[in-house]
Protein backbone atom coordinates (compact mmCIF):
# COMPACT_ATOMS: atom_id res chain seq x y z
CA UNK A 1 0.00 0.00 0.00
CA UNK A 2 2.70 2.33 0.84
CA UNK A 3 4.68 1.25 -2.35
CA UNK A 4 1.15 2.32 -4.30
CA UNK A 5 0.76 5.62 -2.10
CA UNK A 6 4.57 6.74 -3.26
CA UNK A 7 4.12 5.82 -6.83
CA UNK A 8 0.50 7.53 -7.16
CA UNK A 9 2.53 10.76 -5.25
CA UNK A 10 5.17 10.84 -8.03
CA UNK A 11 2.47 10.52 -10.96
CA UNK A 12 0.93 13.29 -9.13
CA UNK A 13 3.65 15.61 -9.02
CA UNK A 14 5.02 14.92 -12.70
CA UNK A 15 1.40 15.65 -13.91
CA UNK A 16 1.91 19.23 -12.02
CA UNK A 17 5.42 20.00 -13.23
CA UNK A 18 4.41 19.04 -16.73
CA UNK A 19 1.46 20.96 -16.31
CA UNK A 20 3.64 24.35 -15.09
CA UNK A 21 6.36 23.58 -17.77
CA UNK A 22 5.23 22.07 -21.00
CA UNK A 23 2.30 24.66 -21.79
CA UNK A 24 -0.96 26.18 -21.15
CA UNK A 25 -3.51 24.82 -18.82
CA UNK A 26 -6.66 23.64 -19.57
CA UNK A 27 -9.69 25.90 -18.99
CA UNK A 28 -10.30 26.14 -14.98
CA UNK A 29 -7.04 24.78 -14.34
CA UNK A 30 -5.17 28.32 -14.46
CA UNK A 31 -5.69 29.95 -17.53
CA UNK A 32 -3.93 32.52 -18.43
CA UNK A 33 -0.25 31.02 -17.40
CA UNK A 34 2.09 31.00 -20.68
CA UNK A 35 3.42 33.99 -22.57
CA UNK A 36 0.53 35.65 -25.22
CA UNK A 37 2.18 36.76 -28.26
CA UNK A 38 0.71 39.68 -30.26
CA UNK A 39 1.86 39.28 -34.14
CA UNK A 40 1.26 42.36 -35.86
CA UNK A 41 0.79 41.95 -39.69
CA UNK A 42 2.65 45.54 -40.11
CA UNK A 43 6.54 46.40 -39.44
CA UNK A 44 7.90 48.05 -36.66
CA UNK A 45 7.24 52.07 -36.10
CA UNK A 46 3.81 52.04 -37.72
CA UNK A 47 0.50 53.34 -36.48
CA UNK A 48 -0.70 49.12 -35.95
CA UNK A 49 2.55 48.21 -33.79
CA UNK A 50 2.55 51.25 -31.99
CA UNK A 51 -0.64 50.74 -30.51
CA UNK A 52 0.14 47.39 -29.87
CA UNK A 53 3.26 48.21 -27.60
CA UNK A 54 1.38 51.19 -26.18
CA UNK A 55 -1.13 48.51 -24.99
CA UNK A 56 1.13 45.74 -24.20
CA UNK A 57 1.89 46.55 -20.55
CA UNK A 58 -1.45 46.96 -19.62
CA UNK A 59 -2.87 43.96 -21.30
CA UNK A 60 0.02 42.07 -18.93
CA UNK A 61 -0.63 43.35 -15.84
CA UNK A 62 -4.22 42.79 -16.08
CA UNK A 63 -3.57 38.96 -17.55
CA UNK A 64 -0.61 38.32 -14.99
CA UNK A 65 1.51 37.05 -18.21
CA UNK A 66 3.98 37.92 -19.76
CA UNK A 67 3.28 39.75 -23.46
CA UNK A 68 5.55 39.78 -25.83
CA UNK A 69 4.63 41.73 -29.22
CA UNK A 70 6.24 40.92 -32.53
CA UNK A 71 6.24 41.81 -36.27
CA UNK A 72 5.96 39.44 -39.29
CA UNK A 73 5.01 42.57 -41.96
CA UNK A 74 4.46 41.42 -46.59
CA UNK A 75 1.30 41.09 -48.20
CA UNK A 76 -0.80 42.90 -46.75
CA UNK A 77 -1.67 41.22 -43.85
CA UNK A 78 -1.45 37.67 -45.69
CA UNK A 79 2.63 36.24 -44.38
CA UNK A 80 1.01 37.13 -40.67
CA UNK A 81 -2.39 35.68 -40.70
CA UNK A 82 -1.06 32.48 -42.33
CA UNK A 83 2.20 32.24 -39.75
CA UNK A 84 -0.97 33.26 -36.87
CA UNK A 85 -3.06 30.23 -37.54
CA UNK A 86 -0.80 27.66 -38.05
CA UNK A 87 0.13 28.10 -34.40
CA UNK A 88 -1.95 25.94 -31.65
CA UNK A 89 -5.56 27.30 -30.96
CA UNK A 90 -4.93 27.94 -27.23
CA UNK A 91 -5.92 31.20 -25.99
CA UNK A 92 -1.82 32.24 -26.13
CA UNK A 93 -1.46 34.51 -29.44
CA UNK A 94 -3.39 37.40 -31.16
CA UNK A 95 -3.20 38.97 -34.63
CA UNK A 96 -3.28 42.74 -34.77
CA UNK A 97 -4.25 43.28 -38.42
CA UNK A 98 -6.32 46.11 -40.31
CA UNK A 99 -10.14 45.21 -41.55
CA UNK A 100 -10.97 45.39 -43.81
CA UNK A 101 -7.61 44.99 -45.48
CA UNK A 102 -7.16 41.59 -44.05
CA UNK A 103 -10.26 40.49 -45.80
CA UNK A 104 -8.37 41.97 -49.17
CA UNK A 105 -6.03 39.47 -48.60
CA UNK A 106 -8.66 36.84 -49.24
CA UNK A 107 -10.50 38.00 -52.02
CA UNK A 108 -7.70 39.13 -54.15
CA UNK A 109 -4.54 36.81 -53.32
CA UNK A 110 -4.30 32.91 -52.85
CA UNK A 111 -4.51 32.35 -49.18
CA UNK A 112 -5.04 29.20 -46.99
CA UNK A 113 -7.47 30.73 -44.40
CA UNK A 114 -11.22 32.23 -45.27
CA UNK A 115 -13.01 34.95 -44.07
CA UNK A 116 -14.51 33.16 -41.07
CA UNK A 117 -10.98 31.44 -39.92
CA UNK A 118 -10.54 34.99 -37.99
CA UNK A 119 -13.04 36.14 -35.23
CA UNK A 120 -12.31 39.83 -34.36
CA UNK A 121 -11.85 39.64 -30.32
CA UNK A 122 -10.95 43.71 -29.64
CA UNK A 123 -11.56 46.88 -31.93
CA UNK A 124 -9.15 49.40 -31.06
CA UNK A 125 -9.71 52.36 -33.80
CA UNK A 126 -11.54 53.55 -36.49
CA UNK A 127 -10.58 55.62 -39.31
CA UNK A 128 -12.50 57.05 -42.22
CA UNK A 129 -11.22 57.73 -45.96
CA UNK A 130 -10.41 60.89 -46.48
CA UNK A 131 -9.82 63.23 -49.55
CA UNK A 132 -7.14 65.78 -48.96
CA UNK A 133 -5.74 68.95 -51.31
CA UNK A 134 -2.65 71.41 -50.31
CA UNK A 135 -4.62 74.71 -49.03
CA UNK A 136 -2.98 76.47 -51.90
CA UNK A 137 -5.27 74.15 -53.96
CA UNK A 138 -8.02 75.57 -56.40
CA UNK A 139 -10.32 72.40 -55.24
CA UNK A 140 -12.38 72.77 -51.89
CA UNK A 141 -15.04 69.96 -52.12
CA UNK A 142 -14.68 66.36 -54.17
CA UNK A 143 -17.71 68.42 -56.57
CA UNK A 144 -14.34 70.74 -57.05
CA UNK A 145 -12.06 68.00 -58.23
CA UNK A 146 -14.78 66.28 -59.97
CA UNK A 147 -15.71 68.85 -62.32
CA UNK A 148 -12.36 69.96 -63.03
CA UNK A 149 -11.13 66.33 -63.72
CA UNK A 150 -14.41 66.16 -66.27
CA UNK A 151 -13.12 69.42 -67.95
CA UNK A 152 -9.55 68.29 -67.94
CA UNK A 153 -9.05 64.76 -68.59
CA UNK A 154 -6.14 63.30 -67.94
CA UNK A 155 -4.39 66.30 -66.14
CA UNK A 156 -5.25 65.38 -62.58
CA UNK A 157 -3.50 63.00 -59.90
CA UNK A 158 -4.82 61.00 -57.36
CA UNK A 159 -2.04 59.34 -54.79
CA UNK A 160 -2.67 56.76 -52.09
CA UNK A 161 -1.63 53.73 -50.16
CA UNK A 162 -2.08 50.93 -52.13
CA UNK A 163 -4.00 47.36 -51.46
CA UNK A 164 -6.71 49.02 -49.01
CA UNK A 165 -9.49 51.09 -48.80
CA UNK A 166 -7.85 54.83 -50.22
CA UNK A 167 -7.04 52.73 -53.53
CA UNK A 168 -10.88 51.26 -53.29
CA UNK A 169 -12.50 54.76 -53.03
CA UNK A 170 -10.40 56.39 -55.78
CA UNK A 171 -11.14 53.47 -58.48
CA UNK A 172 -14.76 53.64 -57.50
CA UNK A 173 -14.98 57.28 -57.64
CA UNK A 174 -13.25 57.32 -61.21
CA UNK A 175 -14.92 54.17 -62.82
CA UNK A 176 -18.28 55.44 -61.42
CA UNK A 177 -18.05 58.84 -62.36
CA UNK A 178 -15.81 58.28 -65.65
CA UNK A 179 -12.98 60.34 -64.58
CA UNK A 180 -9.67 60.31 -66.50
CA UNK A 181 -7.27 61.01 -64.12
CA UNK A 182 -3.84 59.39 -63.19
CA UNK A 183 -3.86 56.95 -60.04
CA UNK A 184 -0.94 56.60 -58.50
CA UNK A 185 -0.17 53.83 -55.39
CA UNK A 186 2.57 54.72 -52.94
CA UNK A 187 3.82 51.70 -50.05
CA UNK A 188 2.20 53.42 -47.43
CA UNK A 189 0.00 56.49 -46.40
CA UNK A 190 3.01 58.44 -45.24
CA UNK A 191 4.56 58.13 -48.81
CA UNK A 192 1.29 59.29 -50.46
CA UNK A 193 1.79 62.38 -47.53
CA UNK A 194 4.51 62.99 -49.04
CA UNK A 195 3.80 62.58 -52.57
CA UNK A 196 0.89 65.59 -52.12
CA UNK A 197 3.76 67.58 -49.82
CA UNK A 198 6.18 67.43 -52.45
CA UNK A 199 3.44 68.49 -55.23
CA UNK A 200 3.82 65.24 -57.35
CA UNK A 201 0.14 64.45 -56.78
CA UNK A 202 -3.17 67.03 -57.25
CA UNK A 203 -5.28 65.20 -53.74
CA UNK A 204 -4.61 62.07 -51.88
CA UNK A 205 -6.96 59.56 -50.17
CA UNK A 206 -5.77 58.80 -46.36
CA UNK A 207 -7.48 57.37 -43.25
CA UNK A 208 -8.56 60.47 -41.75
CA UNK A 209 -6.61 60.87 -38.24
CA UNK A 210 -3.55 59.09 -39.13
CA UNK A 211 -3.01 62.43 -41.67
CA UNK A 212 -3.68 64.41 -38.78
CA UNK A 213 -0.37 65.46 -39.36
CA UNK A 214 -1.14 67.30 -42.35
CA UNK A 215 -3.97 69.69 -40.76
CA UNK A 216 -1.76 72.47 -40.86
CA UNK A 217 -1.18 72.57 -44.72
CA UNK A 218 -4.12 71.02 -46.20
CA UNK A 219 -7.75 70.45 -46.59
CA UNK A 220 -10.31 67.85 -46.43
CA UNK A 221 -12.55 67.71 -49.63
CA UNK A 222 -14.14 65.29 -48.15
CA UNK A 223 -14.85 62.08 -45.64
CA UNK A 224 -16.25 58.63 -45.75
CA UNK A 225 -18.59 59.24 -42.55
CA UNK A 226 -21.67 60.76 -42.01
CA UNK A 227 -20.25 61.57 -38.81
CA UNK A 228 -18.80 64.55 -36.97
CA UNK A 229 -14.58 64.27 -37.48
CA UNK A 230 -12.76 66.20 -34.81
CA UNK A 231 -9.35 65.80 -37.16
CA UNK A 232 -11.19 67.27 -39.90
CA UNK A 233 -14.23 69.21 -38.47
CA UNK A 234 -15.36 71.07 -42.14
CA UNK A 235 -15.48 68.16 -44.38
CA UNK A 236 -18.38 66.61 -45.90
CA UNK A 237 -19.39 63.31 -46.34
CA UNK A 238 -18.54 61.88 -49.63
CA UNK A 239 -22.24 60.26 -50.35
CA UNK A 240 -23.69 63.96 -49.14
CA UNK A 241 -21.69 65.69 -52.17
CA UNK A 242 -22.00 62.08 -54.66
CA UNK A 243 -25.95 63.27 -54.73
CA UNK A 244 -25.69 66.09 -56.99
CA UNK A 245 -24.36 63.27 -59.31
CA UNK A 246 -26.81 60.85 -58.91
CA UNK A 247 -24.11 58.69 -57.41
CA UNK A 248 -23.49 56.67 -53.64
CA UNK A 249 -20.67 54.93 -52.47
CA UNK A 250 -22.22 51.56 -51.24
CA UNK A 251 -21.94 52.87 -48.25
CA UNK A 252 -21.89 55.64 -46.32
CA UNK A 253 -18.96 54.60 -44.32
CA UNK A 254 -17.40 52.65 -47.48
CA UNK A 255 -14.21 50.17 -46.52
CA UNK A 256 -12.77 52.63 -43.18
CA UNK A 257 -10.52 51.52 -41.29
CA UNK A 258 -10.61 49.31 -38.08
CA UNK A 259 -7.74 48.49 -36.07
CA UNK A 260 -8.61 45.14 -34.85
CA UNK A 261 -6.52 42.30 -32.45
CA UNK A 262 -7.80 38.80 -33.94
CA UNK A 263 -8.21 35.24 -32.64
CA UNK A 264 -8.77 32.05 -34.85
CA UNK A 265 -12.25 30.90 -34.94
CA UNK A 266 -11.22 27.50 -33.80
CA UNK A 267 -9.94 29.29 -30.18
CA UNK A 268 -13.33 30.59 -30.12
CA UNK A 269 -14.88 27.04 -30.35
CA UNK A 270 -12.61 25.23 -28.67
CA UNK A 271 -12.44 27.43 -25.30
CA UNK A 272 -15.15 29.99 -24.72
CA UNK A 273 -14.32 30.48 -21.65
CA UNK A 274 -10.84 31.87 -22.34
CA UNK A 275 -12.14 33.98 -25.33
CA UNK A 276 -14.41 35.54 -22.52
CA UNK A 277 -11.35 36.07 -20.12
CA UNK A 278 -9.14 37.13 -22.71
CA UNK A 279 -11.70 39.61 -24.04
CA UNK A 280 -12.59 41.10 -20.36
CA UNK A 281 -8.92 41.94 -19.88
CA UNK A 282 -8.75 43.74 -22.72
CA UNK A 283 -11.48 45.40 -21.53
CA UNK A 284 -10.09 46.27 -17.82
CA UNK A 285 -6.95 47.55 -19.68
CA UNK A 286 -8.36 49.65 -22.03
CA UNK A 287 -10.34 51.00 -18.88
CA UNK A 288 -6.99 52.34 -17.13
CA UNK A 289 -6.74 55.81 -16.94
CA UNK A 290 -3.05 55.86 -17.37
CA UNK A 291 -3.99 54.25 -20.72
CA UNK A 292 -6.59 56.18 -22.27
CA UNK A 293 -4.15 59.36 -20.95
CA UNK A 294 -1.00 57.65 -23.13
CA UNK A 295 -3.47 57.54 -25.75
CA UNK A 296 -4.34 61.06 -25.45
CA UNK A 297 -0.92 62.01 -25.12
CA UNK A 298 -0.32 60.39 -28.86
CA UNK A 299 -3.00 62.22 -30.20
CA UNK A 300 -4.75 58.83 -31.10
CA UNK A 301 -7.29 58.85 -28.71
CA UNK A 302 -9.98 60.50 -30.93
CA UNK A 303 -9.83 57.14 -33.00
CA UNK A 304 -9.98 54.80 -30.43
CA UNK A 305 -13.03 52.59 -30.35
CA UNK A 306 -11.96 50.36 -27.56
CA UNK A 307 -14.73 47.69 -27.74
CA UNK A 308 -15.56 43.69 -28.08
CA UNK A 309 -15.32 42.75 -31.21
CA UNK A 310 -18.07 40.63 -31.18
CA UNK A 311 -20.26 43.77 -30.94
CA UNK A 312 -18.79 44.98 -34.34
CA UNK A 313 -19.20 40.81 -36.09
CA UNK A 314 -22.01 42.54 -38.04
CA UNK A 315 -20.32 45.38 -39.50
CA UNK A 316 -17.37 42.84 -40.13
CA UNK A 317 -19.20 40.77 -42.25
CA UNK A 318 -20.64 43.56 -44.38
CA UNK A 319 -16.86 44.87 -44.80
CA UNK A 320 -16.00 40.91 -45.78
CA UNK A 321 -18.90 41.36 -48.71
CA UNK A 322 -17.62 44.97 -49.94
CA UNK A 323 -14.79 43.52 -50.46
CA UNK A 324 -15.67 40.83 -52.23
CA UNK A 325 -18.78 41.79 -54.35
CA UNK A 326 -17.46 45.78 -55.10
CA UNK A 327 -13.73 45.67 -54.17
CA UNK A 328 -12.59 42.69 -55.86
CA UNK A 329 -14.11 43.81 -59.06
CA UNK A 330 -12.04 46.92 -59.53
CA UNK A 331 -8.67 45.86 -58.35
CA UNK A 332 -9.16 43.64 -61.39
CA UNK A 333 -10.35 45.43 -64.16
CA UNK A 334 -7.03 47.33 -63.05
Amino acid sequence: MKKLFVLMLTIAVCAAMLTACGGPAKDGDGYPNGTLTITVAYSAGGSSDKLARMLQPYLQEELGINVVVENQSGASGQIAAETFLRKEADGYSLLAVNAPGIYYTVALQDTTYDYDDLTPIWVESYDPIVMLALNASPFDSLGDFIEAAKAAPGTYSVGFAAGGGQQATALWLAENLDLDVKLVSYDGGSDASAALLGGHVDVIFGDAYARVDLVSEAKALGIGTNQANSAWPDAQSFNKQLEAYGKALPSDEFQARMGCYFVSSEFVDKYPERYEKLTEAFRNACADEAYIQMLKDASVYDSAVLESGSDYSGQMTQMAEEVEKVVAPLFSGN
